[in-house]
């Protein structure tokens, strides 16, 4: 089971709260950082899968996307891959609990371990949008 905002309305920074999508396949997870990002003044869409998030993508404008680095189906690298094929100038970061890859792509902009807190997320995920 999963957390879906598809009832709140998106923003870009322009017309309101800028929207962050994030995408984890531990509700836990999507449910802090939910709380953490619309403390934050961010309205938050989430998805528990990379089909999930790109299906939502298409259909709700972002701002920013975090996605987790191991999830079944498809891998952080390879959704970041297709988020940047369809929204090149929307910002990824990596939130995951795995080790930083060796070789981070090129699509993923920002990686942060969740042992760093979702606190450090919602800071990094304002540098990133200029708030």
């Amino acid at each position: 089971m999963h957390v879906c905002a598809t009832s709140h309305t998106v923003a870009s920074p322009a017309r309101g709260r800028p929207s962050i999508l994030c995408v984890d396949d531990s509700e836990d997870i999507l449910l802090i950082c939910r709380t953490v990002l619309e403390s934050g003044g961010y309205q938050v869409l989430t998805a528990a899968n990379g089909v999930e998030a790109l299906r939502l993508l298409q259909t709700h404008p972002v701002d920013a996307v975090v996605i987790d680095g191991v999830m079944p189906g498809m891998s952080g690298q390879e959704l970041a891959r297709e988020i940047k094929r369809v929204a090149a100038n929307v910002p990824v970061i990596m939130f995951s609990s795995s080790d930083r890859p060796a070789e981070t792509s090129a699509d993923v902009d920002s990686y942060l371990s969740k042992g760093q807190g979702p606190i450090a997320l919602r800071k990094l995920v304002g540098v990133l949008l200029h708030r």
